[in-house]
Formats: C-alpha cells, sequence, structure tokens
C-alpha cells in the first residue's frame, strides 16, 4: 500500500486529493490548520497545525513516517492567494506567501526525497496555479512564488530521475472552491461573471478533475513522466 503525505488538506483541493486516494487505497496522512476538518476528512491519520510555525515540519514529517512507516508519495497543496497591487503589498504578506507557496514545499522535499532514494521509488506532486505560468495582474506576488514551484519541480526531476522518483507540477486555473467564492465576494475588481467570461470552457475546474490528475500521476502508469507542468484550467492558459 502506497504512503502519501498531503497539505492543504482540510478543503477544497487538497481534502478532494484526501478523499480520491482514500478510496483508491492509498495510505494518507494529512495535514491543515483546521482539525475539525481533518477529522471529518477521509485519511490514515492527521496532525493539526499551521506550516508556518517554527518545527512544525519537523513534527509533521516524523509523525507522518511513524503512522504510514515511511512516505512514498508527497503532495505540495498547501499555499496561500493573495491579491494586491505590487505597491499596496505588505512586507509581511510577502515573506508569508514565499515561505507557504515555495520554500516549505522545497523543505518536505528536502525531507522526503532521502527515503525515496533509498527505496529507489518516490513521487511528488507540487500544486501550482495558471497564474504562475501566464501571470496574473495584481496578484504578481502569488504569481511568482507559484512560477518558482515550476523551477523546482523541474530542477528536481533532472536531480531525482536516476532513482525512479517523478516530479510533476499540476497549475490549475479558477477551481470551485470555497477560497474562490471568497475571491469573488471581496472587493477585488473582477467578478466571477467577469472570470467565465474569458475562460474558454466557461466554466470552472471541479476539484475532483484535479484530484484524478493526482491519482494518475503517482500511479505506474505514469512513470514516465516526470518535470512536466500540466495546465488544468479549461482553456485558459491558451488566451
Amino acid at each position: 500500500m502506497q504512503k502519501v503525505l498531503l497539505t492543504g488538506a482540510s478543503k477544497g483541493i487538497g481534502q478532494e486529493i484526501a478523499k480520491i486516494l482514500f478510496q483508491a487505497g492509498y495510505k494518507v496522512f494529512i495535514t491543515a490548520r483546521d482539525e475539525n476538518a481533518l477529522q471529518n476528512t477521509p485519511s490514515a491519520g492527521y496532525l493539526a497545525g499551521d506550516l508556518l510555525e517554527e518545527n512544525f515540519i519537523n513534527e509533521l514529517i516524523k509523525t507522518a513516517e511513524k503512522t504510514l512507516g515511511g512516505i512514498d508519495i508527497l503532495i505540495n497543496n498547501a499555499g496561500s492567494y493573495i491579491w494586491s497591487p505590487i505597491e499596496r503589498t505588505e512586507q509581511t504578506d510577502i515573506e508569508k506567501t514565499f515561505i507557504l507557496n515555495l520554500q516549505i514545499p522545497y523543505q518536505l522535499c528536502q525531507a522526503v526525497v532521502p527515503n525515496m532514494k533509498q527505496q529507489k521509488k518516490g513521487r511528488i506532486i507540487n500544486i501550482g496555479s495558471i497564474s504562475g505560468i501566464v501571470g496574473e495582474a495584481n496578484a504578481s506576488l502569488y504569481s511568482a512564488s507559484k512560477a518558482g514551484l515550476l523551477g523546482l519541480t523541474k530542477a528536481l526531476a533532472l536531480e531525482l530521475a536516476e532513482n525512479n522518483i517523478t516530479v510533476n507540477l499540476i497549475s490549475p486555473g479558477w477551481v470551485k472552491t470555497a477560497l474562490t467564492a471568497d475571491a469573488f465576494a471581496e472587493e477585488n475588481n473582477f467578478s466571477e461573471t467577469e472570470q467565465i467570461e474569458i475562460i474558454p470552457q466557461r466554466r470552472f475546474i471541479e476539484p475532483s478533475e484535479i484530484a484524478q490528475l493526482v491519482k494518475y500521476l503517482i500511479s505506474d502508469s505514469a512513470k514516465g513522466i516526470t518535470g512536466q507542468n500540466i495546465n488544468l484550467c479549461a482553456g485558459l492558459s491558451l488566451g
């Protein structure tokens, strides 16, 4: 049974990934800040807490390995979105966004790779954003942090290829989640209707679509796919 560590699993995309992988027979350890939501998400175990807190990553890895008996698959899903013109972006937002969206995925990869190398097999999936591929006005901080995941994905894929470890990136467009609804509810100068009009398929991506793609990329059927970015965006990246 393959053992998975999944971050940001309490809602939206992460929760759907946890459900689908659990149903498929994977042994999934999940983490997020909302303990009540984690309790209601199918898993082999969980640890509630803030990835930004000092020493939480070490505690997370230790607890996950003890619960699962190792980590075969890492899914970096946790992240933070901020909409802000560059001149109004606060220093604290810069630090938090880069740490959560890029530094922590890097550190988690750093933590699981030694064991993956030893067993000569592993899968790493980074959840990025179409904003990191084509850019997003007034979300330059978010775009930059997610673009960093593409560089990390490609470099690690090259570094780890001989060890039978694949590393891939999924870059969703607008996804139908509570986070998306909150973004439209705020005064961000754009509406749901306006966004739908510029998406070629005239719809948002469902979390289940991302979860099913994750399920495929971590399977043996996808062992030849590594260092790749897949834009799951209903055509939004086409312009």
